[in-house]
């Protein structure tokens, strides 16, 4: 499978994130310009951050994936199934090294691909006007713009 032009042909694995992961999410999700692209922008704890990740593995409404390459985390994609909409809310945060390099789409396409297999839903993503390359990607993987509203795009996946 093709990543990106810039690093020929790699393959990228997904596998469930597991407590190995901890410490990479959370120096991940407390990235100033990750942060900047969250709805919830504060800096978490590492405390906030472990009782948080502890309660996602168990959750089984919850996958969260990384995507590896060459053994080199990528980023994650999470997916968070809601019982009363019967839908899936997907985000992705990619591992800041690794941004701008073409990898975000194929993190995605890979990940949606794993999650359906065990859930067929229609995915939702909510996505920061200001962030044109997650709505890029996600508009590449499938979704539209199913509405808006002064900070945010609200997508859809059937």
């Amino acid at each position: 499978m093709i990543c990106s032009q810039k690093f020929g042909y790699l393959k990228m694995l997904i596998r469930n994130a597991d407590l190995s992961d901890l410490q990479d999410i959370f120096e991940w999700r407390n990235d100033s310009f990750s942060r900047s692209m969250f709805l919830s922008s504060e800096v978490v704890s590492l405390n906030e951050h472990i009782d948080w990740y502890q309660r996602s593995l168990k959750n089984p409404n919850r996958r969260i994936y990384i995507g590896l390459i060459n053994e080199l985390k990528i980023g994650l994609v999470r997916f968070d199934f809601d019982e009363n909409t019967k839908k899936s809310e997907v985000s992705i945060n990619l591992n800041p090294i690794f941004r701008s390099k073409g990898f975000g789409f194929t993190l995605l396409s890979k990940s949606i691909s794993v999650y359906k297999q065990s859930k067929e839903t229609p995915l939702i993503a909510t996505v920061k006007k200001e962030n044109g390359s997650s709505l890029r990607i996600f508009t590449k993987c499938g979704f539209d713009n199913k509405s808006e509203d002064d900070l945010c795009y609200h997508l859809i996946r059937s």
